[in-house]
């Protein structure tokens, strides 16, 4: 039996060697930090830029100060959907992940889904750097820190390769208050990813690279052949990199200095590191070559509004570090004593088995990444989007109802789904939900004709148990896909690519207005994009050109930056005025910031604007990949859910 007395010195020693940890490895590795991998390693040993005040502001300490405020505003109940509303009250980024789970947070999605719709970063870093706020309120407790974890990763990460990410950094870090022995530290977080995955793949990786006996720089290279990938941010194989900085690291130094030249996310993996080196060592521990120059302040980017709101309000977020580390031991206490772990005072005992997955955590690891909960009442329900919330016109869309009986009776249901004008209901259903038990309702529902789609559109799903208090009804929110044409392959005989994009084919020939159906020449075929990206693998299958054409409605005149991420040759217009022409082949990374090749300021007008995009490829090109994403002109780059993207200007508005 294990104990961990959380009024300890030892435990406030372990917390703030934690954060001073992640503050140094973040500190090393913000100023190396690139969008796209690299294949040699760095050779950095020392910070190559200090802050004013030493140490730089960093978005992976500044959200988990967010989210101590919502442990101690909402308690230690929380769920990912108390989170989704912090995220948007308090954090100001847009970067990858977090500006797209935004969206769809703006959007009217739930978690998961405003983490599995339209995410192409679902296997990036943005949460596993999130992990250290969980493993400090539930130390020596990794179910719990793993189940947090998982409520913060799902929010912009929802079926994807970091959830793993963070349940295993949460696991690994929670441990590591009671445990020191770093093989066992490891297992204890592979218990919390599945096996099968490519965080697993990464990490055993560089596990048998160390055993093998080869040194860290080997380890790097079998970890990249293990788990390739050319986004910078790809969590499994940063993940790989923490441990070799924790099994290759001679001391804190060494360690952060490891993982931090094995390059890629080097500020995420490096403040990881950090702070699995700063729990085992203890601020006592840590060496003051690393951490005096960093100070003990707490920096942040709320002046500019990389985050908002934390520093005002009844519950301002801590300015020292030991306000911090004191602040996380009351919440920790709170943890253990609501989850009937410890007294008041605070001595916890653990049973090393206990620090290892259980099937409950497994189970709630492997949920669907598109099942919203509504727990409460009688009757807790369930929603299953099958897949994806995106519709399409005139299509049947399967959603599934599971409903969950709290009480100790069975209890006669009805079932009904409202829709908005114009839509058509689908019929009422009735059914018993057993006594402690759970039911299924399949619905059918039929989308309408595109003029009556919109961004968004709420159903609400109504459950009333029969002679039993009413409970609200639970939204249902359908995402309208983007209307889009295609017009091609037009071929390209013998011609380069250049030569093809500043060629003149037919749908660059406008005849009338290109509001109009017939507004360009051509042949065109409707699509539907059922996300950012646009639907090519049918359509764009042999070299050649590809025109496709697109349109925004805006509620009134705004600049945006529109970015069109295309691995091939591309050349757009919007409102036929020529934007940007690229004319290279490059692997997508189709964040809202975009690459200055093929991304640009846009004045859009108050109501329709057609963009077109010509996009070129050879035969000895991959298939063809092209995002196209939306954002304020201005420095936070926020989405825009109110651009209108689900209709022709000749189907109306």
């Amino acid at each position: 039996m294990i104990s961990l007395d959380l009024n300890s010195d030892r435990f406030y020693d372990k917390v703030c060697g934690c954060w001073l940890g992640k503050n140094a490895g973040g500190t090393l590795g913000t100023p190396l930090e690139k969008a796209f991998g690299e294949p040699e390693p760095f050779d950095v040993w020392w910070y190559p830029e200090l802050g004013a005040d030493g140490a730089l502001p960093n978005d992976d300490l500044e959200m988990q100060l967010a989210w101590l405020k919502a442990v101690e505003e909402v308690g230690v109940q929380l769920t990912a959907r108390d989170l989704a509303r912090y995220w948007l009250d308090h954090i100001g980024y847009n970067f990858d992940e977090y500006g797209l789970a935004k969206t769809n947070l703006r959007l009217g999605l739930e978690p998961p889904l405003s983490g599995s719709y339209n995410n192409w970063f679902k296997d990036s870093m943005g949460c596993p750097i999130r992990s250290e706020i969980w493993a400090c309120i539930a130390p020596g407790l990794p179910r719990i820190a793993a189940r947090y974890a998982y409520q913060d990763a799902i929010c912009d990460h929802a079926g994807g390769e970091s959830v793993y990410g963070e349940m295993f950094n949460a696991a690994v870090e929670s441990a590591a208050f009671v445990i020191d022995d770093r093989r066992m530290l490891l297992d204890i977080g592979l218990s919390y990813v599945p096996a099968d995955s490519r965080t697993a793949a990464a990490i055993t990786a560089a596990i048998s690279a160390y055993d093998d006996g080869l040194d860290w720089k080997a380890a790097r290279k079998l970890v990249l052949r293990t788990t390739l990938h050319y986004n910078a941010q790809y969590s499994p194989i940063n993940l790989g990199f923490q441990v070799i900085g924790l099994l290759y690291g001679d001391d804190f130094g060494d360690g952060i200095c490891k993982t931090v030249n094995c390059g890629y996310d080097t500020d995420s993996s490096g403040a990881a590191i950090g702070s699995y080196l700063g729990i085992l060592a203890g601020r006592t521990g840590l060496p003051d070559r690393w951490i005096a120059p960093l100070g003990e302040g707490i920096a942040t980017n709320e002046a500019w509004g990389g985050v908002r709101h934390l520093s005002d309000g009844a519950n301002p977020i801590p300015e020292t570090l030991d306000q911090l580390a004191e602040r996380i031991r009351r919440a920790a206490l709170r943890v253990v004593v609501e989850h009937g772990l410890a007294g008041q005072d605070g001595i916890l005992r653990i049973d090393e088995a206990d620090l290892y997955a259980d099937d409950s955590i497994l189970s709630l690891r492997d949920s669907s990444p598109t099942l919203v909960e509504y727990p409460g009442g009688d009757i807790s329900i369930g929603v299953e989007y099958s897949g994806t919330p995106s519709v399409a016109p005139l299509e049947t869309k399967t959603v599934t109802t599971w409903l969950s009986n709290t009480r100790p009776d069975a209890i006669t249901t009805s079932c009904s789904i409202t829709v908005p004008a114009g839509w058509r209901a689908p019929m009422p259903q009735q059914l018993v939900v057993p006594a402690q038990g759970r039911s299924r309702v399949d619905w059918q529902i039929e989308v309408p004709q595109r003029e009556l789609l919109e961004n968004a559109n709420q159903l609400h799903i109504a459950v009333t148990p029969e002679e039993r208090p009413a409970q609200p009804a639970v939204p249902l929110v359908l995402i309208g896909g983007s209307a889009v044409r295609v017009s091609g392959v037009y071929p390209r005989d013998a011609e380069t690519d250049a030569d093809l994009l500043d060629k003149v084919l037919p749908p660059e020939e406008i005849a009338g207005t290109i509001f109009d159906v017939a507004g360009r020449s051509g042949e065109w075929r409707e699509q539907v994009a059922a996300d950012n990206a646009l639907p090519l693998s049918d359509v764009f299958t042999t070299p050649g050109v590809l025109y496709v054409q697109t349109f925004l409605h805006a509620p009134e005149p705004q600049e945006i930056l529109l970015a069109v991420h295309a691995n091939c040759p591309v050349k757009y217009w919007v409102n036929a005025k020529h934007i940007i022409t690229a004319d290279r082949y490059q692997p997508i990374r189709p964040d809202y910031r975009g690459r200055k090749d093929s991304a640009g300021p846009v004045a859009l007008h108050a109501g329709w604007n057609e963009v077109l995009l010509k996009l070129v490829r050879d035969a000895a090109a991959p298939p063809a990949e092209c995002h196209v994403t939306t954002a304020g002109h201005d420095e936070f780059r926020n989405g825009l859910p109110r651009l209108g993207r689900t209709r022709f200007p000749w189907t109306g508005r």
